[in-house]
């Protein structure tokens, strides 16, 4: 009979708790809470994503919010409220009670609750509980669980992608004296976003000396079109400059790009020109494509997006990493390149500036430019000495070649 009256009584138990409140909600993934003294928000996730942020009020300065880590271990609806300077005295439910009409108990006394007094919101004014709108506080509640981790932390920085692909910074103020910040602190976060080396001293002391509750823009993402065609990677605005991921760039043009450390700088052929190391990508100025590759850049600024053009070398159908330049307005090649690239022996002559291409006795001789020193030949005069067909196709960008 006892064990018949123990499991009638857990089954009566579990059905006296609302599903919502015992299941949370099914669409979140591991959901936790984290709440930032300083910036006073609760951030819920899913998983490792942000699913939403609510502004809060914390304890004041005498009665501060408790960091560390903690989980919901009760829910309630209408809780009624016990004045800890008034023992014996209950406040129920209603307009009058501090606590709102939803509580999340999180250890001892303290919870996430509504408030009666909206305009505190934002403010460190409770006696160390967490208070939030009660639209917000009853959005919460229905989205989490008992046991539900809760992190209290006290980051004065924080970094943020928003919707609009911009990349934001706040330093909040020190609400409860338990430290300072310095540009290396902030630095050492940037280091995850990869903009360490874009952003100045002055940008970021700047925010250090006037902290506030305010995000701050430091970079803009922009979409990259090459040849007509969307890249996987975004360029940065930082400070005006936009930068484009030199490797990202290079890879998706077929250009064998080089960075040098120790000059600082893009090179590509014969070309170079200065960029950045921000993390572990080499950045270029988006204005200095042109410089290092060739092509043509443009902007749509209702797309938010750069487009470079730059003519390719098809070999076959197939991309193949030569560089093209121009000559008294015509497109040209570097000849030996060209010759290594499709197999050939050349031998370039550079007193009488002569070309042979071929072995003896099938070999043709020209005459052809240079760039430099280097020998280049115009498209011209490339089924002459390659016995390919060339085909110039303007629409396409591209220099195709075909020796089938």
């Amino acid at each position: 009979m006892l064990l018949r009256f123990v499991l009638v009584f857990l089954v009566l138990l579990v059905a006296m708790v609302p599903v919502s409140h015992a299941q949370g909600n099914p669409g979140l993934l591991s959901p936790s809470i984290t709440v930032n003294l300083p910036s006073r928000t609760i951030e819920l996730f899913s998983g490792d994503s942000l699913v939403k942020e609510f502004p809060i009020a914390i304890g004041k300065t005498s009665t501060p919010t408790p960091l560390g880590t903690y989980s919901i271990i009760c829910k309630e609806v209408n809780p009624a409220w016990y004045p800890p300077d008034r023992p014996g005295t209950v406040v129920p439910s209603g307009p009058d009670n501090p606590l709102g009409y939803r509580w999340m108990g999180i250890w001892k006394d303290y919870g996430i609750h509504g408030t009666n007094a909206p305009w505190s919101i934002g403010a460190a004014v409770s006696n160390g509980c967490i208070r939030m709108h009660e639209e917000d506080v009853e959005e919460l509640f229905d989205k989490v669980n008992y046991g539900t981790p809760v992190r209290i932390t006290y980051d004065r920085i924080k970094i943020r992608t928003n919707a609009q692909g911009q990349v934001t910074l706040a330093v909040y103020p020190d609400i409860y004296g338990y430290g300072s910040v310095t540009i290396q602190d902030i630095r050492n976060k940037l280091n995850a976003y990869r903009l360490n080396a874009l952003v100045s001293d002055n940008v970021l002391r700047k925010l250090l000396d006037d902290p506030s509750d305010q995000q701050t823009v430091i970079a803009n993402q922009f979409k990259i079109k090459l040849n007509g065609k969307l890249i996987g990677v975004r360029g940065l605005i930082v400070q005006g400059v936009p930068y484009v991921p030199l490797y990202d760039v290079g890879k998706v043009l077929n250009c064998d790009v080089r960075w040098d450390d120790k000059t600082r700088t893009a090179r590509y052929g014969a070309s170079s020109i200065p960029g950045i190391v921000s993390g572990d990508i080499a950045y270029i100025p988006a204005d200095q494509l042109s410089g290092l590759f060739g092509g043509q850049v443009s902007w749509k600024t209702e797309e938010n997006t750069l487009n470079f053009d730059k003519m390719m070398v098809l070999l076959n159908e197939k991309p193949v990493n030569i560089e093209i330049s121009k000559i008294q307005g015509m497109y040209a090649l570097p000849a030996l390149k060209l010759a290594e690239t499709m197999g050939y022996k050349a031998v370039w002559n550079q007193e009488t500036k002569m070309l042979t291409v071929g072995e003896k006795g099938k070999a043709v001789t020209m005459t052809v430019d240079t760039i430099g020193t280097e020998p280049y030949i115009k498209i011209t005069s490339i089924n002459e000495a390659f016995g390919v067909h060339v085909y110039l196709n303007e629409a396409a960008k591209s220099i195709e070649l075909t020796n089938l």
